[in-house]
């Protein structure tokens, strides 16, 4: 759940805390130490997404749900077909594109989020399928206790746990060392069957960390378009000499949408002429690199896991390819 831009501006912060929350009202210092409460995510007016908004312009971000899976669908359905996946979970809903492609497919899903915004959206997507309703739960999930979730999980495990569209990067650290990470990882084993497989992609951030900028955009992002998101701005959220968290900040133009009447709508100069703009949430992402995740995977699933990564969903011809996303498929033993 990220959108990219070419034209970006990056701040450095050195904190006390892993994940720090930054108000309208308390701007971060550019240079020495900063102080702010600590974000906490069992407190729903916390949560990134909590007033709806970003839910709301979300389909902005997305674009053309079409054009979209065209850039990685065929892959995925391989992936899922190779292995004679019939059940998947799904459990970073967003508008349930995803969810609607495989139930379509012949799978059965299970879909979940912790925002209702999203999904309610979903159930929207689901209503007009009246037909595939029967093979399309969808329900409140929280990945630190999925045993939890509004829906009925299978007794002999899923065949296949997805979590694209650089969504589990929005996941704080909240006790360090990845220690968050692992428990919902955890999670997600617990619901595969012997054989399942999970599926789990981040943004490549090697890059981004080595360069101080996004990849050439001679590939096009799967997940997300940027027609729309100017003004973007990057924080970096240091602890010990690491980077333990990238804070990105945009504009969104919403000329000729549904949004362009919202009351908080400012008039912003964007390439010569006033649009109407809302503005993002903060949201910090956890900067994962390659190495680093494939590391944290077989911490939880074990050493002798059978693994593999995918550059953008590419299974072949990616000799020297650069890709916007790591797409890391591990199974269960």
């Amino acid at each position: 759940m990220f959108p990219f831009i070419c034209y970006i501006t990056f701040c450095r912060r050195k904190i006390k805390h892993t994940i720090m929350s930054v108000g309208d009202e308390d701007q971060p210092s550019l240079n020495g130490e900063n102080t702010k409460k600590v974000v906490n995510y069992d407190k729903e007016e916390d949560r990134p997404y909590f007033n709806g908004k970003e839910a709301q312009m979300w389909h902005l971000y997305v674009g053309d749900p079409t054009t979209r899976l065209s850039n990685y669908k065929d892959s995925l359905l391989k992936l899922l077909r190779d292995r004679s996946a019939r059940t998947v979970y799904d459990v970073a809903c967003g508008l349930g594109i995803d969810s609607c492609m495989l139930v379509e497919e012949g799978f059965k899903v299970v879909t979940t989020d912790v925002d209702k915004d999203f999904l309610n959206k979903a159930r929207e997507m689901k209503a007009k399928l009246p037909e595939l309703g029967q093979d399309w739960q969808i329900g409140y999930g929280d990945w630190l206790d999925l045993s939890s979730a509004s829906v009925q999980h299978p007794d002999e495990g899923y065949d296949v746990i997805l979590c694209i569209g650089n969504s589990f990067a929005t996941l704080p650290d909240f006790e360090g060392e990845y220690r968050t990470h692992m428990r919902a990882l955890e999670n997600y084993k617990k619901l595969l069957k012997v054989g399942g497989m999970l599926i789990v992609d981040h943004y490549n951030y090697d890059y981004l960390l080595e360069n101080k900028t996004f990849p050439p955009y001679k590939n096009k992002n799967i997940f997300y378009t940027t027609d729309r998101i100017f003004n973007t701005q990057v924080e970096w959220v240091e602890k010990g000499g690491k980077v333990t968290s990238l804070i990105f900040r945009s504009d969104v133009d919403v000329s000729e949408t549904d949004l362009e009447t919202d009351p908080d709508v400012q008039m912003k100069e964007r390439n010569g002429r006033k649009v109407p703009t809302l503005r993002r949430n903060d949201i910090p992402f956890c900067p994962f690199t390659c190495s680093e995740f494939a590391g944290i995977l077989k911490t939880v699933f074990g050493e002798g896991a059978e693994y593999h990564v995918l550059p953008d969903f590419k299974q072949d011809d990616f000799d020297d390819y650069l890709p916007n996303y790591w797409v890391h498929c591990i199974v269960k033993s």
